[in-house]
Formats: C-alpha cells, sequence, structure tokens
C-alpha cells in the first residue's frame, strides 16, 4: 500500500498561484475541487498524507514550511480540478496573517518576450513590473499569505485572494478567482524561457497532448523524482531521491486538460488520472489522485 501510495504523487505536490485579476482577464478559470464541499478526510487519506510527507519532504501547511496536498476539504483549494468560479463564501474563508517566509524575495513568471516579476517583502507589502515588453503597468502594494492562503491589495484599488502552495525549493503556485498560474524562483525562471526544446509529434495527437512530451522532474527531499512522457503514448517514472518511491512504466495520455496512466510495469495494474494545465514554455501542472505538482522540464534535451 505504502509503494502504490507514494506513484499516486505524480500528480504530487498540491499546485497553483497568484494570478494578477486586474492583468490576466476574465478567460482564464478558477479550477476548484468542488469535492472540497461534500467529502470528509478518511483515515486512508491522512496515511496517504503522512506517506506524501516521508517520501518528499513538503509537510504541513504554509505557515513558514513547504505545505502538503489538503485532502479533499479545502475551499477554494488548487486550480485542478471542476472549472468553477470560486464562490464568495470561498474566498471569506481564506483569512492570511503575515507572511510566509517561504514566499519572500522575487519570483518570476516566464512569458514569450520575457518575465513578470513579483517581489514580496517580510513587512507585507509587493511590488509587480513586466519585463516583458507588453504594456503591463507596474504596481505596488500589501500582501499577505499563510496557511495556504494568500491576499493582496494594491495602491491603485485592485485587491486579490486565493490558495497557494510553496513547492520546495524555488516553485511558488497558487489561484485566484480567475486562474492558476507557477511563479519560479529568478534562476530557474531563466532556464524555462531560454531552453530549446525540438518539438516532437505525438504518435496519436488525439490521445497525447505535444507539449508534454520530453523528460520532467519534479524535486523532493533528497532530490528529484524524473516523469518521462514519450511520443508513442508510454510513459516511465523513477525517483533519483533515494527515498524508495518504485520505478514503473506503462501507457500515458493526456488531452482537452485530462492526463491518464496505467502501470504496466513495476506496479503492474496501478492507474492514476487527473486534470492538467501546460504553462508554455516548461511547466505544466497536473492533479493526481491525492494532489497536485507543478513539473519542470530539464533544459539537457
Amino acid at each position: 500500500m505504502l509503494l502504490r501510495r507514494a506513484v499516486s504523487y505524480l500528480g504530487g505536490v498540491g499546485a497553483a498561484l497568484i494570478v494578477l485579476a486586474a492583468i490576466c482577464g476574465p478567460a482564464l478559470l478558477c479550477f476548484v475541487d468542488t469535492a472540497a464541499h461534500a467529502q470528509q478526510p478518511t483515515a486512508d487519506d491522512f496515511i496517504a498524507e503522512a506517506d506524501y510527507c516521508h517520501f518528499t519532504g513538503l509537510c504541513g501547511n504554509g505557515g513558514g514550511q513547504a505545505a502538503a496536498p489538503r485532502i479533499g476539504y479545502d475551499p477554494c483549494y488548487l486550480a485542478q480540478n471542476a472549472m468553477r468560479p470560486c464562490t464568495s463564501a470561498d474566498m471569506k474563508a481564506l483569512q492570511p496573517h503575515g507572511v510566509d517566509p517561504n514566499l519572500v524575495g522575487t519570483w518570476q513568471l516566464p512569458l514569450k518576450s520575457g518575465p513578470w516579476v513579483l517581489t514580496i517583502n517580510a513587512d507585507g507589502t509587493y511590488a509587480f513590473r513586466s519585463d516583458a515588453h507588453d504594456g503591463v503597468q507596474a504596481h505596488v502594494g500589501s500582501f499577505a499569505a499563510s496557511n495556504g492562503a494568500w491576499t493582496m491589495k494594491a495602491k491603485t484599488g485592485y485587491a486579490g485572494s486565493g490558495n497557494y502552495l510553496y513547492q520546495a525549493p524555488n516553485i511558488f503556485l497558487a489561484t485566484s478567482q480567475l486562474g492558476a498560474v507557477s511563479w519560479l524562483r529568478p534562476e530557474l525562471a531563466q532556464v524555462a524561457m531560454h531552453c530549446t526544446v525540438v518539438p516532437q509529434k505525438p504518435t496519436n495527437p488525439a490521445m497525447l497532448d505535444a507539449n508534454l512530451i520530453g523528460n520532467w522532474q519534479l524535486p523532493v527531499k533528497r532530490g528529484n523524482w524524473v516523469w518521462e512522457i514519450a511520443a508513442n503514448g508510454t510513459y516511465k517514472f523513477h525517483s533519483e531521491a533515494l527515498d524508495g518511491a518504485p520505478s514503473h512504466a506503462g501507457v500515458f495520455t493526456a488531452t482537452k486538460g485530462q492526463w491518464t496512466l496505467t502501470a504496466t510495469t513495476g506496479l503492474p495494474g496501478y492507474t492514476d488520472n487527473g486534470q492538467y494545465l501546460f504553462q508554455a514554455p516548461n511547466i505544466w501542472m497536473a492533479k493526481g489522485k491525492l494532489g497536485g505538482a507543478a513539473w519542470t522540464r530539464p533544459c539537457n534535451r
């Protein structure tokens, strides 16, 4: 059971990120788990969450720690499920105080012509600017984040809030009423922007999103988990973190925001599935049975 739960975390860390509503526009969706309002955590959920903590070192919920996924009972949590707008009741449940120290510093969102830059200060202020030459205006204001929730209020009058998850060591994911994104520490963002990837055509485009073909990494406690997705619709997973997470391989599909896998070796018969969002150029957010994570592409392909 422990080994089978370990693979449930291919979707692994739980994720979403600040979308600046005044900038992004209404086309983005708030992916929210509707089960969060009805499903109560079971004993098996808590056992699985403990296993996840053991394998990844991502334990707790914000407040200065890297956060593990909150299982099925978090209002407006994570940008990866039912695709409905967050309700006012959802957002009122979010009451952060202070600033999670994991989020202090500079973050970048890689875009085609350059990054957006968000600097979060320990004193509860923030500054945003665009280096993408896209005409997006800079703004500053107040910021709070704790217990998996964030709020911001710009001096221009814009206010936003949502859920977040810090994915150690260099990714910050968050949701708002309008969508989800992954902010990266500048070093990783620069790699993502300047990594040249040779496009590959899937053998069956109806069953595999071409954006996901290639090698992906998820940082955990002592190294990386590695997920290889091939153009022919097969996958391989292994851990380089010396954590005992089992290797396995099998069949993979991804289309229209939904992914599935069925293991044929390593853990034959194991299945997982969920929703995903590709964030160009080199990040994809995937939700699995017990949570979600942002996988990044190593620039060596």
